[in-house]
């Protein structure tokens, strides 16, 4: 890997190359070492607010801080956007594949037709933003699909009625919202301390809520709260 003095020299060099007309025209003055109020900032981009910054700048200490934060910014930009599209999707999992020798456009034709039953089935009235199988087909079993909805609104419906599939012919497909890698394992883990603590008892008292491992007692106790984010683990 290139010492990190040379890659952080050749982001400035980067930054120094692109958008230079832009720059120009809307830089501020420095003929009489202030500012100009009537550079419009909301003008330039953000990797040109850098480099603007960068030409004004005398403090070394400084210019690597720019060089680094113009690295992060994009990178963290679309974490945001992945994760405000997170915030709106769902996953289903145990939907049937369709014939293993569909054409693809068939099969997710087949698919989109079996996501607007459950969408029925779920009150969620809406079209689907996207809607798709995830990995690589494996005989086995049928592979997770992804349905990113239009709003947090019909996230949280669909979610909600999620107990609707088991009575309306979808009792072997599953609803659940979308995690990271992170928060799936989390959650693996809070279900296993559920099924453990619940071993061997009639009634099941622990649940996974929302992020943590809770007394269904408690859940009920809140006149506001809805068990629509609850994982309940199967007796054995």
């Amino acid at each position: 890997m290139p010492p990190k003095v040379d890659r952080l020299h050749r982001k400035k060099e980067a930054l120094d190359n692109s958008g230079s007309s832009k720059i120009a025209q809307c830089a501020p003055s420095q003929s009489s070492g202030t500012l100009s109020v009537d550079t419009d900032y909301a003008g330039l981009s953000a990797s040109q607010l850098i480099k603007a910054v960068l030409e004004r700048n005398t403090d070394p200490e400084i210019e690597k801080m720019l060089l680094v934060l113009a690295d992060k910014v994009p990178k963290e930009m679309s974490e945001l956007l992945e994760a405000e599209k997170r915030s709106r999707s769902i996953v289903l999992s145990g939907l049937e594949e369709a014939p293993p020798h569909s054409l693809p456009s068939e099969k997710q034709r087949d698919l989109e037709s079996k996501v607007f039953d459950i969408l029925d089935v779920l009150n969620v009235e809406c079209r689907p933003v996207e809607v798709y199988r995830m990995e690589k087909e494996v005989p086995s079993r049928p592979r997770l699909v992804k349905v990113l909805l239009p709003s947090r609104f019909h996230w949280r419906t669909a979610l909600a009625n999620a107990r609707n599939l088991k009575t309306n012919g979808f009792a072997n497909t599953f609803v659940r919202r979308s995690m990271t890698h992170e928060e799936r394992k989390q959650e693996y883990e809070l279900r296993q301390q559920a099924r453990e603590r619940n071993r061997g008892k009639t009634v099941r008292e622990w649940v996974v809520y929302k992020g943590e491992l809770r007394r269904v007692s408690e859940l009920r106790r809140g006149p506001r709260e809805t068990l629509e984010d609850a994982w309940f683990p199967r007796q054995r």
